[in-house]
């Protein structure tokens, strides 16, 4: 599955809400701290994220690890497995294509009820 990872100039957090909201996505920011590698999972929603400050890493289906750090896009389709490594302490502004009120729960999904339809 394909998501797309950008570098570019650090970015304030309001100027990443009101991206997030100009593409109709529903924003809210968040500290991301890890101390242990989270398990590979997915979403149910598409997002967009930005990192406001700090730094991390996360590891897509196929064990590739990318390092973020302040200025850092991701957009990923629904479905896109990944997990957040070990170390991992930032700022981020994250968009998605549901309201947080219809997420259901768990919010990291396990990749053996990975439907199918989202493999593409």
């Amino acid at each position: 599955m394909e998501y797309e990872f950008t570098t570019g100039a650090p970015i304030t957090e309001a100027a990443a809400l009101a991206q997030v909201a100009a593409m109709g996505f529903h924003g809210l920011a968040f500290d991301d701290v890890q101390e242990h590698d989270e398990t590979l999972h997915w979403h149910e929603f598409a997002s967009v994220a930005w990192v406001i400050s700090g730094t991390g890493s996360f590891a897509d289906e196929h064990g590739n690890v990318t390092r973020t750090g302040p200025g850092c896009h991701l957009k990923a389709p629904a479905g896109w497995l990944h997990r957040t490594l070990a170390g991992t302490h930032q700022r981020i502004v994250l968009g998605t294509s549901l309201p947080a009120e219809v997420w259901t729960s768990p919010i990291n999904k396990d990749p053996a009820e990975h439907p199918a339809a989202l493999s593409a």
